[in-house]
């Protein structure tokens, strides 16, 4: 039977009680409410009895265990106080059922038989089982070396330091009476105890640093192992592990342990454990239901589980609730830090930098971050290797309930305004940064500040801004999601390769199209065809969005966007392989940007006519075109933005290149290959691109009879190759065709 303590504290915390408020509404203090849930109380009266359980509004099976409880304590009967035996020593046992961590198992084995003194904080998220890996760690040890004390660091009156070290020199000298009162003296007669004897000490549940630094041996072959939801920052030279949710393989070992002779398939193991986001304490909840519930099936849970409105309620179990181990955290949390953890449920992403949760909270940064910190410390915020700050589904859930209970409709209506107006204007804010003339940078430290700033920016916060794009999308608002979509045009060519640029495009199109403006319309559908030639691969889609460009474009008499719609048309004819429909319109499309006097779109039509008529076989029109692109991009007065010209002139250099290959001129194709390098160098590494150069230029030197040349490119490929994948390698069988005739020449 559990104790009367454990009972209260735990219909307590499900009520979301402080002991404060359960005081005041049972009139009985909240001193003695904290001595009986620490069990120091353990024989209440009567009347005190059955005002608590008014106060709990207790009901039939938890009431009548709430007064069984109560009654044995006032007999002496029951759970005895401390986990003792006999001789006064914490006993230890290991879960039966213990799964997994066994990567931390090692770390802390290895901790311990190499530190002197050693020392290990165990910190984490609540329910990543933090004490039982401790209890685990523990059981290497002899049962008589095993002390375990519960600090009870999220009760409203923790175990003080003096407490503590009391428990320790009882546990080890049973027969201490008079024990100092000073925590200075206590500590090192604590210490003096130990100096010389083997131990294992586990600190479950620790609040700060204070509580546990008397208590950590200085010298001797004692070991402690500190269990804390806080990260206990302030301890000097201990060792740190901070625990993880589980893998899924090790979640579903644990299911499958727990529900044992219960038919449960892999599937099902796996949804289940899904669910629960392989959370140790979720799972375990999880699995004592489905056994516990002879009339459930595995699918039965599943479809509890799966419900958002009843998934904390179901992770619930005699005196394991998930719902009251994230409360005893939340109510940790200062006033700020409760706001914050509430408003991240409005998140629509999977996580937030700083400046997102800022808006959240109308705070300034500084305050923000001291509260993300807070969050962080408390293991109610997970922060990645990327600085991005996450949290799982289940404590997702318990901050969307408690916001909800905190904070009214409008009030949660005007926070999600402000954040997607946010999102959505720092988005037309940072994608104006790769413009050829952008805006300078502004001095608000919640924007970004550089064109590297706002590209992070930009990447990190898409699972949140593209969100708030569908919504005023949604909302009517054409105008905003036109102007958002407008100012991602140079962006993406960046970022090309982010499979959302169809939601994007599509959006600001049917946008477009609402608005009923042909130019508008013109260069969203043309937005729309480069997406399904570059990211989708689909040129014969981008083909029909192309025409309905070049149509709507005609109306408009603005030879800059026809220009630019013949370009997506010919290009997307050139990708689908129809290289004889897209020549006219690639020259038109040079032609009207010319007249348009286009420093970005010329040399780019220029090059995409070029590329047409090699490939048509009219090398002699296609290198006249090459040049004058080069010329293009490199004179004063017509080169576009580096970027442009850098790309041109690689683009332009490498055709010349094959040019003058097919033709045999051997030292011209040499000339063409380094041009194109040079132009490179200034731009980021691109695998394929270096593909493409090394086997042209292996070549190139294995026909001038430069042959440790060429095997230094062959060698300097292969490793490409190797870190870069075969599926890289083997898409441009032109590469495959270069290295094999190389190698032929190489042949001895």
């Amino acid at each position: 039977m559990d104790s009367f303590g454990m009972l209260l504290r735990r219909f307590r915390l499900a009520a979301g009680l402080t002991l404060e408020a359960l005081s005041e509404a049972s009139r009985v203090s909240d001193r003695a409410i904290s001595d009986m849930e620490r069990e120091i109380s353990k024989g209440p009266r009567v009347r005190t009895v059955q005002a608590l359980a008014g106060s709990l509004r207790l009901t039939g099976a938890d009431q009548v265990a709430f007064f069984a409880a109560a009654r044995a304590g006032r007999t002496g009967g029951g759970r005895t106080g401390g986990g003792r035996t006999g001789g006064g020593r914490p006993v230890l046992a290991p879960l039966a059922d213990f799964t997994g961590r066994n990567r931390e198992l090692a770390r802390i084995s290895g901790w311990i038989a190499t530190t002197p003194s050693p020392v290990v904080v165990i910190s984490g998220s609540p329910g990543f089982g933090k004490t039982a890996l401790a209890v685990r760690a523990a059981a290497d040890w002899p049962p008589e070396q095993r002390l375990f004390v519960d600090l009870r660091g999220l009760d409203d009156e923790p175990l003080t330091p003096l407490a503590v070290l009391g428990e320790l020199i009882r546990a080890v000298d049973p027969t201490a009476k008079a024990l100092p009162r000073d925590v200075d003296e206590a500590s090192v007669l604590w210490r003096s105890l130990v100096r010389d004897r083997p131990a294992v000490v586990v600190l479950d549940n620790a609040i700060s640093e204070s509580q546990v630094r008397p208590a950590l041996p200085v010298e001797g072959p004692a070991a402690v192992l500190v269990t804390s939801r806080r990260t206990l920052s302030g301890l000097e030279s201990v060792r740190r592990m901070r625990l993880e949710a589980f893998p899924p393989e090790d979640a579903m070992t644990l299911l499958a342990a727990i529900v044992d002779d219960r038919a449960v398939t892999a599937a099902g193991l796996r949804a289940i454990a899904d669910l629960c986001v392989h959370v140790p304490l979720a799972l375990r909840i999880a699995g004592n239901r489905l056994v516990s519930s002879p009339r459930w099936t595995a699918d039965d849970l599943i479809a509890r589980l799966a419900s958002h409105e009843r998934r904390l309620d179901t992770l619930a179990t005699g005196d394991m609730q998930i719902k009251a181990a994230f409360t005893l955290s939340y109510q940790q949390l200062s006033d700020a830090g409760r706001r914050l953890f509430r408003r991240l449920a409005l998140i629509p992403g999977t996580s937030t930098g700083a400046g997102l949760a800022a808006v959240l909270t109308q705070q300034p940064l500084p305050a923000t971050e001291d509260a993300l910190d807070e969050l962080v410390d408390l293991g109610l915020l997970q922060q990645g290797s990327d600085g991005r700050l996450r949290f799982h589904d289940l404590l997702r859930l318990y901050a969307a309930a408690e916001l909800e209970q905190a904070e009214d409709a409008g009030q949660r209506a005007a926070v999600a305004a402000r954040r997607d107006t946010w999102l959505l204007d720092t988005t037309i804010l940072a994608g104006r940064f790769f413009e050829p003339d952008h805006r300078p940078p502004s001095s608000d430290a919640l924007v970004p500040a550089s064109q590297d700033a706002a590209d992070r920016w930009l990447r990190a916060e898409a699972e949140n801004w593209l969100p708030a794009l569908r919504q005023a999308a949604a909302d009517g608002r054409d105008r905003y999601v036109v102007d958002v979509a407008e100012a991602l045009h140079w962006f993406s060519d960046n970022w090309s390769y982010w499979p959302h640029w169809e939601d994007v495009y599509s959006l600001s199109a049917r946008a477009a199209r609402r608005l009923g403006d042909d130019r508008l319309q013109a260069v969203h559908l043309g937005y729309l065809a480069w997406v399904h030639v570059v990211c989708l691969a689909d040129p014969g889609v981008a083909v029909e969005y192309a025409r309905q460009a070049l149509d709507f474009a005609g109306r408009t008499a603005d030879p800059g966007l026809c220009g630019w719609s013949n370009y997506y048309l010919a290009w997307a004819l050139e990708q689908d392989g129809r290289k004889a429909e897209a020549l006219p319109y690639a020259l038109a499309a040079t032609d009207l940007m010319r007249r348009a006097g286009d420093r970005e779109g010329l040399p780019n039509a220029v090059i995409l006519h070029a590329i047409t008529l090699h490939t048509l076989g009219r090398d002699e029109e296609a290198a006249a075109a090459l040049r004058d692109a080069v010329a293009l991009v490199t004179g004063p007065a017509t080169a576009p933005p580096e970027h442009i010209a850098r790309f041109v002139e690689v683009t332009a250099h490498a055709i010349l290149a094959d040019i003058a290959i097919t033709a045999e001129d051997w030292t011209a194709a040499l000339g063409h290959v380094e041009a194109s390098v040079r132009a490179a160098a200034p731009l980021a590494y691109a695998p394929t691109r270096e593909l493409v150069t090394l086997s042209r230029r292996a070549l190139v030197y294995a026909q001038l009879g430069r042959l440790p040349e060429a095997r230094a490119d062959l060698d300097a490929l292969a490793e490409i190759r190797r870190n870069a994948g075969e599926s890289t390698f083997g898409s441009y069988g032109a590469i495959q065709d270069r290295v094999e005739a190389t190698e032929r020449l190489l042949a001895p």
